[in-house]
């Protein structure tokens, strides 16, 4: 039984039998954040509305930032798109500008803005941005703290920004500011820019409609960071085989990783001139045996420009080269933290939250020693947060929660390179993961590049049954394993996200791994290649083994890029009952790479199911394209019909093996009205590039050009769904196949 617990917090899926992963980039950290500079919320930050249904219901007051809350929100059900910009959904009253509020109430949601932009792409709806916003004061009676890195001091009382006299100023350590006496729910603590090098101590709740908000002061300061991590001590260079950017410093002295007990160093974070990276581990004898292996390194074979650290666990001193990330710069004057692995010792969580209703605004979380946030609170939300090069997962909730407008970039460095530490065959965590979670979203995040499941909703405790829950306009692309995956859970909706895979990633695992251990390359190596979309059911992931996957709804999502689009599949014991059971998988963009992958064709999707175990299903309006000879668009059992209907849908690209008519012959009953055609889409190839020619993809490539087949040639969701990928409202009478409905 898979436990949601610190030790081990929540592992994402097993995967053991199956070759599922992405990599990583070893210059990951090139990439700026296109910080537009401060934002005022004033008038709030995000748009805010009940789900749909809840426009007239009864709501609970909406909380916002401060001056620019917003009023009641209805009480709601599944997913809506909320009101437009400059008002509030719900009966209730309206206060302060509201329209750009970001508003939790009993029943109500956070829904995006308008456009935005991100690492100079451009996206229909509101993504994280980079911006680090000036999160307004607490609204009366609720009061306002603060607390101040650089200029603070803990022995003053934290009314006050800046030091006025006597005691009355910043607070130096969020601890410090967490530890006031009168902190209650409804205030606000506004945290100045700078490094807080600290794990704080969460010791009160805020209360359903009034949480206590940790949020960034803003108004030019810069990001407030929290880091888990170690600082080094000085550095010195290491020239003895002739280097030039090679350094070392001792660690016998360190907290944490120095004296009797130590824990291990884990990964060495850099925010340099060329950005942010992680540096890569030397393989020194700690990967998982298989077949020949590639020989093992010390701080010998560290080479310039090679972005290799290893630590001498006698000698008690950490090697590392900076070449690629400070160039010939001295890392003495740099922003350097040694992240040290405290998973299966004493696992040490960044922000260990024991306590409910708590929303984190503007907030970075770095290098904690294993998770960057968990929790088995209810009423927790993290907005407009980075949060990156953490040991474990980014943010894992267990009583579900919110995350908005956050970027989940580079967190589970225990897998990095990839396959360090024995993730070979499964247990890793995911980026972002809910576990048996109800009433949870997440919305506009930017999850790339990690070490396990990029975003996951998974687990089923006892009977209850998860409901509610909301997966919408996320950029998801390159983690390991899967991208976006559900995995024994229940009652979540998928729409409109732009998921996506570049081809193989040269530097994402350990030199000469998978050219010297065939095992690696045709067993292992295949995890580098990630699945798009995953609906499983893992027997851990229930508390009683069985499958339970069940009322899971995708809709208007582009995957591209991937080898593999879309798996639903069964493991170990769940084989017996798994199956699409009452789910609506409709109107999406399948887009399979033409890259060859080692050991097995690509395919659209792939329909792992025994005969009798589909219900009540629907796979309909879907696009499908297939670029490269022998990848496949669908791939079933012959027989497999029963409990799901599958229709109206365009296969793009040559059949292989089979044609349409035999694949109607083989699964009777399915794919009646579907079409065998160029699908026309704008620019296919665009979905080719690498990674180093393009990080973030053009989603509009995907869209049918004038003449496609796809117009008009599916059948209506009204019912079930009226928008497309855009978030443009779809013709009622007939849906265009695929994400994007034809203007």
């Amino acid at each position: 039984m898979r436990s949601f617990a610190k030790v081990p917090l929540p592992f994402g899926p097993l995967l053991a039998g199956l070759a599922l992963a992405s990599g990583c980039q070893a210059t990951v950290g090139s990439l700026g954040t296109d910080d537009g500079g401060s934002v005022s919320s004033s008038t709030g930050g995000v748009r805010a509305a009940g789900r749909e249904g809840a426009a007239t219901g009864n709501g609970g007051n909406g909380v916002g930032p401060g001056v620019g809350s917003g009023g009641d929100v209805g009480a709601g059900g599944r997913g809506g798109a909320g009101p437009t910009a400059g008002t509030d959904g719900g009966s209730g009253p309206v206060t302060g500008v509201g329209g750009n509020g970001i508003i939790t109430g009993a029943g109500g949601g956070i829904v995006g803005g308008g456009p935005s932009q991100w690492s100079g792409a451009s996206f229909p709806w509101e993504i994280f941005t980079g911006t680090v916003p000036d999160v307004a004061p607490a609204v009366a009676p609720g009061s306002t703290y603060y607390a101040d890195t650089v200029n603070g001091n803990d022995a003053w009382d934290g009314t006050s920004f800046t030091f006025v006299s006597g005691t009355k100023g910043p607070k130096k350590t969020v601890s410090g500011a967490l530890a006031i006496a009168a902190l209650k729910a409804g205030d606000v603590i506004l945290l100045g820019g700078g490094i807080y090098r600290e794990r704080p101590s969460f010791k009160k709740s805020g209360a359903a409609g009034k949480p206590i908000t940790l949020g960034s002061y803003g108004h030019n300061t810069g990001a407030p960071i929290i880091d888990g991590g170690v600082k080094p001590g000085t550095w010195t260079r290491y020239t003895a085989q002739g280097q030039t950017t090679v350094w070392q410093t001792p660690t016998s002295s360190l907290p944490k990783i120095g004296g009797t007990g130590a824990f291990p160093v884990l990964s060495v974070y850099v925010n340099g001139p060329n950005g942010e990276s992680a540096l890569r581990e030397t393989n020194h004898g700690q990967l998982e045996a298989c077949g020949t292996m590639p020989p093992t390194e010390t701080q010998v074979n560290i080479s310039d420009q090679s972005g290799k650290w290893y630590h001498d666990t006698t000698a008690k001193i950490l090697y590392a080269d900076f070449g690629g990330s400070l160039g010939t710069g001295d890392p003495n004057a740099a922003d350097v933290s040694i992240v040290y692995k405290s998973h299966d010792i004493n696992t040490e969580v960044l922000l260990d939250l024991g306590v409910s209703y708590h929303r984190f605004v503007g907030l970075t979380l770095r290098a904690g020693s294993w998770s960057g946030a968990y929790s088995q609170s209810p009423g927790l939300s993290f907005e407009h947060c980075d949060v990156k090069f953490n040991g474990g997962a980014g943010i894992s909730l267990g009583s579900g929660g919110t995350v908005a407008f956050t970027r989940m970039w580079m967190n589970v460095l225990d897998n990095w390179p990839r396959f360090n530490n024995g993730n070979t065959g499964g247990g890793w965590p995911s980026a972002l993961g809910f576990y048996a979670a109800s009433n949870s979203t997440s919305i506009g995040n930017v999850i790339y590049q990690n070490g396990g499941e990029g975003l996951i909703f998974y687990g089923t405790v006892g009977t209850a049954v998860s409901s509610n829950d909301l997966v919408k306009n996320n950029v998801i692309f390159d983690n390991f394993s899967v991208n976006l995956y559900f995995d024994n859970t229940q009652g979540v909706t998928a729409d409109a996200n732009f998921v996506y895979n570049h081809p193989f990633i040269a530097g994402q695992t350990f030199d000469n791994l998978l050219e010297t251990s065939t095992c690696y390359h045709d067993d292992y190596g295949r995890r580098l290649y990630a699945i798009n979309l995953a609906l499983a059911d893992e027997p851990p992931s229930s508390s009683d083994g069985a499958a339970h996957l069940a009322n899971v709804t995708v809709t208007n999502n582009i995957f591209a890029g991937a080898e593999r689009g879309f798996l639903d599949y069964y493991d170990g014991d769940s084989a017996a009952n798994h199956g699409l059971k009452n789910c609506l998988i409709a109107n999406n963009t399948w887009v399979v790479s033409n890259a060859p992958m080692p050991g097995g064709a690509g395919y659209g999707w792939n329909h792992q199911t025994n005969p009798g175990n589909d219900t009540n299903s629907v796979v309909e309006n879907n696009l499908i394209v297939v670029q490269r000879t022998g990848d496949s668009f669908f791939s079933a059992s012959s027989g497999v019909a029963a409990g799901v209907t599958v229709d109206y849908n365009l296969f793009s690209g040559t059949w292989s093996g089979t044609t349409l008519a035999s694949w109607k012959t083989a699964h009777p009953g399915w794919d009646a009205h579907s079409l065998s055609a160029d699908a026309m889409l704008t620019d296919v190839t665009e979905f080719n590039q690498t990674v180093t020619q393009k990080l973030v993809y053009d989603w509009s490539k995907a869209l049918p050009r004038v003449g496609s087949p796809v117009s008009r040639a599916g059948i209506t969701q009204s019912a079930r769904f009226t928008t497309d990928f855009t978030g443009a409202t779809r013709a009622t009478d007939v849906f265009d196949i695929g994400a994007i409905a034809r203007p």
